[in-house]
């Protein structure tokens, strides 16, 4: 196992705090057997990045509630979005640039 432990609820987390929304990531159950072993460890965290449920290393689900007001709650105590600055670069067309 590489970096599951280290950097799985970390990572996790940040994105949440990063785009104020709820991330729920999924893990394979751990195998000590296979080529690669998974942490495990399926988690959801919510837009302020707390962990609200996670699982251990076995196979397992998570039932959980979302509340999408908090999202709303997260983005008005901290607007992000009303604080990008698009007039110091300009978005990119990809579609277009690889049809030319």
């Amino acid at each position: 196992m590489t970096t599951g432990p280290l950097h799985w609820e970390l990572l996790q987390r940040a994105r949440a705090v990063d785009n104020q929304l709820y991330v729920a990531t999924c893990s394979p159950a751990r195998d000590a057997g296979a080529g690669y072993v998974a942490w495990g460890h399926s988690t959801l965290v919510g837009p302020f990045g707390e962990v609200l449920a996670t699982t251990e290393h076995d196979e397992a689900i998570i039932i959980a509630e979302i509340d999408y007001s908090l999202i709303e709650l997260r983005r008005t105590n901290l607007p992000l979005e009303k604080q990008r600055r698009g007039d110091l670069y300009q978005l990119v067309d990809v579609q277009r640039l690889n049809q030319q």
